[in-house]
């Protein structure tokens, strides 16, 4: 309640709603990149490139293997699906490769690395025209990349069970190298060797949900960047032992690094566009390479390697050609590990794959709004990996139907049985908490791991806690907040704040850090208005002058403070953000503001002014303004005014309980005696005429003259003293327009209008006045004012040298 009198001894005044800004964390719909997804289609071109040059230096029997390869990356392409040709697409892409490569491999094999690549940039960059101008699709390269990710993850995974085990090579060569004695190497490299191995085998339990545990760069990312460093030092001694032939320089400086960017683009394209499935498949792809190389090489290495090592001999260069046990051996029991853990798995990272694709192509539906499509694909994804993040969530945010939009708990609660996410966690006690289910929003969230994870759920439970009025559990989960939270968590402490102020006040005991924050501002502004305290108005101007919502609610609690010092900086600040024509929509609600600024600051009549304007804009919705205007009347001591002003709110349907009370105390008033006064500031304002300059003193009158029209003794006194000041008439008469607007009944009003009228020669506004004037005067009193307009109006009159 802002308090302006006691009526019959109670606190009186108007009953306004404070804005208190609580903020909880939303999610909304996940965006579709698609130059990622071209990125990585140029990497995969290149490499094809790279790669069918490669092919033309290979030995005959490397070459057909390579081809090979190659052949079934162009299959899975599947270039049936764009529509054009089939099959003769495939068969041409497969017949070119073969002609080309073999023509340089059997036939001109002097030729250049120049000519060769140029070759096969033409073939591929002719492939890559066809695909782009014959099908009548959107994106047609998106098109086949997404239903032929099969090949670059064929390529991405045979890289990476290419280079899984020459960790353990660094890892020897280490640990052996400079050892000052061979046993000492040996014993370094067993102690690394099974730290390294057990760290992986975590890293399998963990992927597989065995354990739980989180170390600071334990993940598969790590593993492979370390593979790649490792087996690009040791390529030259590895390829020495796996007898391909061809051009070194063309495998290791173009062929390697471009299976490195495929397979790191192939992770960056799952993580930015969140396709989880697609980054699980390879991660246990990475996982299970390593584990099973990295064993088998370690037991390779302490077989052949033993004896030499206690003799110390330097064996770390003969690391791939073992004495005992020939690397093929290794290399064959190695592969039958990484089969075993497929089939321990059962094949879980085909079928991510598989989920990964169709993800990928639900995608793409989406981005072409075909939602049908988008929403088949998304399931099929689902069947294959049921507890992927990608699919559930869009599947969630595109249900339309009653039955689609019952299985969104289901959606949700799918991913985070899954593995730990904020996301759908958060997103799953939003749809308990707007389908009013509180316990279960509560519960969702105070029991999930994601807590202890991430602020934004942490900052939804407490919000949880305070819907369901757990306030201490509130104020725990508020205050603990971190990291991007912590700024929203301060806010709704203080919004909690507000709430439980009459029952524990412990503002003071908080020590708030993002005191910029507008929401930070609008709870504690409301707090001290609830506590009729006085909060600094803080607002930096916003030069394109677009007022944000936060910013329109800080000011409107700032209004509300009755006791403000610095009122006329937050009146500046309202009439600049009202200025502008881009904040229209909040006209109303600005000028309401303002009312209140005015009335607080004891601008009276600019207050009724404004609250005026409010009414004038939607008579319809005017219930509250009638309703302020009334408490505003009857603290000016205008009982009439006051009444009609309660009659138009209860006409609009006002019932609030202010206004009820407002009118039951009325009906035992016995002792009125509000009367509207400033005649002690006219009069200490004249006492401190010598200390001003004449302008300043003018100024001074002008304020007062507009200051509050229901006293009228006193604006009629400061108007003599203007005009004994010589002040303009035209600046007299515009102020006195807008005390007759305020205070329309007061005929001393509409005689100093009347004159001023004739002074400023406006003969057909004072026929108007004078006609509201019969009503309140007498005959003889209208016609003694008559006569002295017409004097005035004579002598005012334009001569002929005028």
């Amino acid at each position: 309640m802002l308090e302006y009198f006691q009526l019959n001894s109670k606190p009186s005044g108007v009953v306004a709603d404070q804005i208190i800004s609580w903020q909880k964390f939303t999610t909304g719909e996940m965006q579709y990149l698609l130059w990622p997804q071209y990125a990585l289609l140029a990497i995969f071109m290149i490499l094809l490139i790279v790669g069918s040059v490669a092919s033309t230096y290979l030995n005959r029997f490397s070459y057909f293997v390579f081809s090979g390869l190659l052949i079934f990356a162009f299959i899975q392409l599947r270039l049936e699906e764009l529509g054009v040709a089939h099959p003769y697409l495939t068969y041409g892409l497969i017949g070119g490769y073969l002609l080309l490569s073999y023509f340089f491999h059997a036939f001109k094999r002097q030729s250049s690395v120049l000519t060769r690549t140029l070759s096969m940039t033409l073939f591929y960059g002719t492939f890559l025209a066809l695909i782009h101008w014959l099908p009548n699709m959107q994106y047609p390269g998106v098109v086949m990349l997404s239903f032929g990710i099969t090949g670059p993850l064929l390529w991405a995974a045979l890289f990476i069970v290419f280079i899984a085990g020459d960790n353990l090579f660094s890892l020897f060569k280490l640990t052996t190298q400079g050892a000052p004695k061979g046993k000492n190497g040996l014993m370094h490299f067993g102690i690394v060797g099974l730290i390294y191995l057990g760290l992986t085998g975590l890293l399998f339990a963990q992927k597989n949900e065995d354990i739980r545990f989180s170390l600071y760069l334990v993940e598969p990312l790590t593993l492979l960047l370390a593979s790649m460093v490792s087996g690009y030092l040791c390529f030259d001694q590895k390829i020495a032992t796996i007898n391909v032939g061809g051009d070194i320089i063309v495998l290791k400086k173009w062929l390697y690094p471009l299976a490195c960017a495929l397979t790191l683009g192939l992770m960056a394209y799952a993580k930015i566009n969140a396709i989880d499935s697609l980054q699980n498949a390879l991660e246990w792809v990475i996982i299970i390479s390593h584990l099973a190389f990295g064993a088998a090489f370690f037991i390779y290495a302490l077989i052949n390697f033993i004896p030499p090592l206690l003799q110390n001999i330097q064996v770390w260069h003969m690391f791939f050609q073992g004495p005992r046990t020939p690397m093929l051996t290794v290399r064959l029991f190695s592969i039958i590990l990484v089969v075993g853990g497929f089939l321990y798995l059962e094949y879980r990272p085909y079928y991510q794959a598989k989920a990964g694709q169709y993800a990928m192509l639900a995608c793409l539906a989406e981005k072409i709004d075909n939602k049908l499509l988008a929403t088949q694909y998304y399931r099929q994804s689902v069947f294959f990996d049921f507890y992927n993040y990608r699919s559930n969530y869009a599947l969630a945010q595109l249900a339309t139907s009653a039955l689609e939009k019952e299985e969104i708990p289901q959606h949700y609660s799918a991913i985070v049985r899954g593995r730990p996410n904020a996301k759908a966690r958060v997103a799953l006690g939003n749809y308990y908490a707007q389908n009013s289910d509180l316990y279960r929003s509560l519960s969702s969230l105070m029991y999930s791991p994601e807590i202890e994870q991430s602020p934004e759920a942490r900052n939804n439970l407490g919000m949880a806690h305070y819907e369901y009025q757990n306030y201490d559990s509130a104020y725990k989960y508020f205050s603990s907040t971190r990291q991007n939270a912590a700024m929203v968590g301060e806010a709704n402490l203080s919004a909690l704040n507000y709430d439980v102020a009459a029952l524990v006040d412990f503002d003071t005991t908080i020590q708030y850090e993002y005191i910029e924050d507008l929401h930070l501002k609008i709870n504690r502004q409301a707090l001290a208005n609830a506590q009729n305290q006085y909060f600094p108005f803080d607002h930096e101007l916003h030069p394109d002058t677009l007022l944000s919502r936060e910013t329109l609610f800080y000011l409107y609690n700032a209004a509300l403070a009755q006791k403000r010092p610095d009122a006329q900086k937050l009146i500046e600040t309202i009439t600049y953000y009202q200025s502008s024509p881009k904040n229209l929509a909040y006209n109303t609600f600005l000028q309401t503001a303002l009312s209140f600024a005015y009335y607080h600051a004891g601008e009276v009549t600019k207050a009724f002014l404004s609250i005026d304007e409010v009414i004038a804009s939607d008579y319809g919705a005017a219930a509250f303004p009638y309703y302020v205007k009334a408490i505003w009347a009857y603290d000016q001591g205008q009982a009439n005014l006051t009444v009609e002003c309660i009659n138009n709110a209860r006409k609009r349907g006002y019932n609030e309980q202010g206004l009820l009370d407002f009118m039951e105390d009325l009906k035992t008033v016995k002792n009125y005696d509000r009367a509207a006064d400033f005649s002690k500031e006219l009069k200490a304002l004249v006492n401190n005429k010598a200390q001003l300059t004449d302008q300043e003193y003018i100024d001074s009158l002008i304020h007062l003259a507009g200051k509050n029209a229901f006293d009228t003794h006193s604006t009629l006194q400061t108007f003599d003293l203007l005009e004994n000041e010589g002040a303009e008439a035209e600046k007299l008469y515009s102020l006195m327009v807008d005390n007759l607007k305020v205070n329309p009944n007061s005929a001393e009003f509409h005689e100093v209008y009347i004159f001023l009228c004739a002074k400023n020669r406006f003969r057909t506004f004072a026929e108007t006045s004078f006609e509201k004037l019969e009503t309140l005067v007498s005959q003889e009193k209208l016609e003694t004012i008559r006569k002295e307009f017409e004097r005035l109006l004579e002598r005012n009159a334009p001569t002929l040298n005028q």
